[in-house]
């Protein structure tokens, strides 16, 4: 059966600089992406999160499609299906003062000039309306430019654009509620054809250039990406924030993101023993490997693999 909410998904750009961070030191462009892609995604998980908890009505969620239509790919933050409407949000974690000036858009204290959200979110909603046309679906797209942060201030907002402020939020969800909707097996059509519409991989995403030789070594934390220390023979810690993980746990994921980083590298136990650095045994490693990967033997080389990419993004 089809799951109803499709939760904000992180970008495989942003997994994998997240996962270098404390390990390489990072270029200013590099530093500058990294946080812009955070603040997105952060802001993403926030507006979902509101959705979900203050929608009372029914409908149905989906965050993060990639999807194309005449060869133009475009992305959607997120959609709201129901009743005959969909509602689709251009989500924004800015801060600070912007203004507007005959249709442009500047930052307050520098006057330096930013791109217009409302022309992403424009050509976004024609290419969404051409999809759901080529899909069978008549339906009314409601397009919706929204501010997230508290901390966003905007100047000089013409009436009736399609813009909600950060003040707006709860009243905009609170009227959503107060329309009668109805919940039908045609807003699981729409949602599951949207979401089987979905490109896993975009060309549009810029990996940072790394080597295995260069990065340092060593098991991070999940929780802060700081370098964990042995604190006992079962467990390891992070001295930043205290996090605890069995030493199993941890091998099995620092094998997850070795992998998520050298995808074209076989995972051996040699490798994950240089790769996690600990006082570790390889005979250890060995065991972690053997118990939850498919063990390919060639000849006298063995090396693993994951048995498929579900059980990869389970356990990261």
């Amino acid at each position: 059966m089809f799951h109803e909410h499709r939760k904000p998904i992180k970008p495989k750009e942003l997994q994998i600089l997240q996962l270098l961070s404390p390990r390489k030191k990072f270029s200013y462009k590099e530093k500058q992406t990294y946080n812009n892609l955070m603040k997105g995604y952060n802001g993403e998980k926030q507006f979902y999160t509101l959705l979900k908890k203050h929608l009372s009505s029914s409908g149905i969620i989906l965050s993060d499609l990639l999807l194309e239509i005449n060869n133009s790919v475009f992305q959607i933050d997120n959609v709201l299906v129901r009743n005959k409407t969909i509602f689709q949000f251009e989500v924004k974690n800015y801060d600070g003062e912007f203004y507007i000036e005959n249709g442009d858009w500047y930052i307050a204290g520098t006057r330096k000039e930013i791109s217009n959200p409302l022309l992403q979110l424009k050509k976004s909603n024609y290419l969404l309306r051409q999809l759901l046309q080529k899909l069978g679906y008549n339906l009314q797209v409601r397009p919706y430019l929204v501010f997230i942060n508290q901390e966003f201030t905007l100047y000089q907002l013409p009436l009736k654009l399609p813009i909600i402020l950060p003040n707006q939020l709860k009243r905009f969800i609170k009227n959503l509620n107060n329309t009668p909707a109805n919940p039908h097996k045609y807003h699981t059509d729409i949602a599951r054809d949207l979401v089987a519409s979905n490109i896993k991989d975009s060309s549009y995403e810029n990996f940072p250039e790394y080597d295995y030789h260069q990065l340092r070594k060593g098991m991070t934390c999940p929780k802060c990406y700081t370098f964990l220390i042995r604190y006992n023979k079962q467990h390891v810690k992070c001295e930043n924030c205290g996090h605890i993980e069995n030493i199993q746990s941890a091998i099995l994921r620092s094998t997850c993101e070795f992998k998520l980083l050298f995808p074209n590298k076989k995972i051996t136990t040699s490798i994950i023993f240089d790769w996690c650095e600990l006082d570790l045994s390889k005979f250890t490693i060995r065991q972690v490997l053997s118990n939850h990967l498919k063990q390919i033997y060639k000849g006298r080389y063995t090396h693993y693999e994951f048995v498929n990419q579900q059980d990869k993004l389970r356990i990261l």
